[in-house]
């Protein structure tokens, strides 16, 4: 049998996107156990919440790799290729491995007739991958929701759960206890838990689930403690606490102030992993961890005068997170705002988060399926009088912002990690916009 190309291989996996979201374990857990059950060979980390997984999971690979751990590093989706959603110390899945994966998975679907998804499949490949290249942990970011979320077979017994707000409400319901129900169920029987603290109908779900589960259960703000020890330095410091530990100025990469948030839970999931199994993680190793993680799309600052930066924010609570970080962090005059969001999204309300935000909007529509018809967000805006254009092709809408935008100004880019994916894929294309941009040393902070 001849094998597939790199692009075959991909055409190929993509197909399995027509079959939409279809939550239940019945379909993975047949492709897996056909492939010998690979989420079983390595304990892992499993992150579940609306906003911050991925930088929580960013931070915990980080740390655990710093600490000389060989760690698998699962989220999605993904800014440009599929790859950077399969990773192994930071390295993402090589074509030849890509190939090889699908293929095996490709031949146990067809073989059996397996109607799986192409979460799905993506999920049974880095699961498969990670045991192929014997990792020491993995960190794996919940796809959607988390009950019946494909990830929710992964072996291990520590859960960290991020913020939650509404959000694929479609899928997961209007209530926000019904939403952290969803969330919470991926818990293990016996584990531990790392919160952060909702409501309190939010909280109360989490904590009836765990008690029911035998878990134990440690929010942030009762357990261990965070605190910005700073806002007029370049980067952002933190002090952090639990019953064993204190580290206070523990400098951190990723902007914005919840990123405080997400580098506790990681911070307390990794000690925790490392004492139960009888291993230390240093005071310096910890420092260099947090100081260097990356996560692309994340309040990244492309260039200066004007500030452009994008973030991947998508849905009410995330974009207002980003105001409220960007009206702390940076100093400018105007900010113009180019927005592109998914059809599933709560539009509405993301404008009225952003219209005391942003002085002028420019709507675009990322190339995907569910965009948003800017024509439709352009009528939402009236509601807000927000100044506001349309120009669907997002690299033609970064131009036309560049020539408004005067040296004093910030362009941000967001709306759906689609819309920054775009973005960046033209950024990373513009020779002059090919940047190693360094907070430490460029960033113009307000006050």
């Amino acid at each position: 049998m001849t094998s597939l190309s790199a692009e075959e291989s991909l055409n190929y996996l993509y197909s399995h996107v027509a079959k939409g979201v279809k939550f239940g374990l019945n379909n993975i857990s047949t492709v897996l156990k056909e492939l010998g059950d690979p989420q079983d060979k390595t304990s892992s980390i499993h992150i579940a919440g609306t906003n911050g997984k991925g930088s929580t999971a960013a931070f915990c690979e980080s740390i655990l790799r710093n600490a000389g751990y060989r760690v698998g590093l699962y989220t999605s989706p993904h800014l440009i290729h599929f790859s950077e959603r399969i990773q192994v110390n930071r390295s993402p899945l090589p074509e030849k491995e890509m190939i090889s994966l699908i293929s095996k998975i490709k031949s146990v679907v067809e073989k059996f007739k397996i109607p799986i998804t192409f979460f799905e499949f993506g999920t049974a490949m880095a699961f498969l991958h990670f045991s192929e290249q014997k990792t020491d942990i993995n960190v794996i970011e919940v796809g959607m929701g988390g009950r019946l979320d494909a990830t929710s077979l992964c072996k291990g017994d520590i859960t960290i759960i991020t913020s939650i707000a509404k959000d694929h409400t479609h899928y997961l319901g209007e209530k926000l206890e019904k939403i952290a129900f969803e969330k919470a169920s991926i818990i293990k029987n016996g584990g531990t838990v790392f919160a952060t603290k909702g409501s309190k109908k939010v909280n109360e779900v989490i904590k009836k689930i765990s008690d029911q589960k035998s878990a134990t259960l440690q929010f942030l703000g009762e357990d261990f403690y965070v605190e910005k020890a700073t806002k007029k330095t370049p980067s952002m410091f933190i002090d952090y606490r639990n019953k064993k530990t204190c580290l206070n100025n523990l400098e951190l990469s990723l902007l914005g102030g919840f990123q405080a948030r997400n580098a506790a839970l990681a911070l307390s999931a990794c000690l925790h992993h490392a004492h139960k199994n009888g291993k230390d993680i240093n005071e310096q190793s910890i420092r260099k961890a947090l100081r260097e993680t990356s996560w692309s799309g994340r309040m990244e600052v492309i260039s200066l005068r004007p500030t452009i930066i994008l973030d991947t924010a998508h849905n009410p609570a995330a974009v207002k997170e980003l105001a409220k970080s960007v009206q702390e962090l940076f100093s400018y005059a105007r900010v113009i705002l180019i927005l592109g969001v998914m059809n599933d999204k709560q539009a509405d309300e993301i404008f009225k988060k952003l219209a005391n935000f942003a002085d002028h909007f420019i709507l675009v529509r990322p190339k995907q399926e569910r965009s948003e018809n800017p024509t439709k967000l352009k009528q939402i805006s009236k509601k807000y009088k927000s100044s506001c254009e349309i120009i669907e092709n997002i690299p033609k809408a970064i131009l036309k912002a560049k020539k408004y935008a005067l040296p004093d100004d910030m362009i941000c880019v967001t709306g759906s990690i689609f819309t920054v994916g775009e973005a960046k894929q033209y950024f990373d294309n513009e020779p002059n916009f090919k940047t190693n941009f360094s907070p430490s040393t460029n960033l113009h902070l307000s006050g």
